[in-house]
This record gives structure tokens, C-alpha cells and sequence, in this order.
């Protein structure tokens, strides 16, 4: 069990960027922090893109924080049955992202969604209920 210093970031990416869409990504960057300092990353194939089977993959992988572009709601609430706190809508490089994300600056505009007018991390954590309203559905 990792203690309050230790914690597994994982980050959808395309590339070097944050992936724009979490249920279609097929790559993710995990990070292992501890005492705030990244001691290790690896590359992961995300796997089916099934919300229980990639939900159970990134929670097997001990991963307790993702941080990814758009997210749907139903990928949101399976993530966060599994103890994954969801920080979505987040754009830009994946390694300027984890950065601010460990100095605490990633709620920030600098790093929200093209269009989304509003910083990450006020997307999914907050409720998936505030991702359905996005997408106009009630």
C-alpha cells in the first residue's frame, strides 16, 4: 500500500500531448511520485476501450490520480467507482502537465481544453453530473 508521499499519476496521451479524448486513447503515461518528485514513468497500452476493463487496468496498475483530456460521463463515474480521481478536459504536453500538476498550478487556464473556458479538474472530479450538462444532455 503506498503511503501519503508515494502516489501513481496516469496521464492519456498521443504522442508527447495529453490524448484530446480519454475513451478513445490507447496510451497512457504513468507517472510514480514520491515526496512530490517523479522517480519513475512508463508507457501502457490503456487496453479495451470498455470503461469497466480500462477502469480495472489503471486500478491495477495502483493509479490513483488520471489526468486526460475529454472524458465521458460514463468513463468518469466507472473510474471513480474504482477510487480514481478524474482531473479532465486538460490539454497541452503531458510532461509541462504532470509539472504543474505536482507544483499545484495545472488549475490554470493555460492548460484547459480549446473551449472549454474554464481550468481542468472541474470536470469529472466535481461530478459527472457537470460533464453530462457539456454535451446538452439532461
Amino acid at each position: 500500500m503506498m503511503g501519503e508521499r508515494q502516489q501513481k499519476i496516469a496521464l492519456a496521451v498521443w504522442g508527447e500531448l495529453i490524448s484530446p479524448v480519454f475513451d478513445s486513447a490507447r496510451t497512457g503515461l504513468i507517472a510514480e511520485i514520491e515526496d512530490g518528485k517523479i522517480v519513475s514513468t512508463r508507457t501502457e497500452s490503456l487496453g479495451p476501450e470498455l470503461p469497466y476493463s480500462r477502469a480495472k487496468r489503471l486500478s491495477g496498475w495502483g493509479v490513483q490520480v488520471l489526468i486526460c483530456g475529454a472524458i465521458s460521463v460514463e468513463f468518469a463515474r466507472m473510474l471513480e467507482s474504482f477510487g480514481i480521481y478524474v482531473i479532465g478536459f486538460v490539454s497541452g504536453n503531458a510532461c509541462q502537465v504532470l509539472d504543474a500538476y505536482l507544483a499545484g498550478t495545472l488549475i490554470r487556464n493555460a492548460y484547459a481544453m480549446p473551449g472549454c473556458g474554464r481550468g481542468p479538474g472541474q470536470g469529472a472530479r466535481r461530478g459527472p453530473r457537470r460533464l453530462r450538462f457539456r454535451g446538452g444532455r439532461g
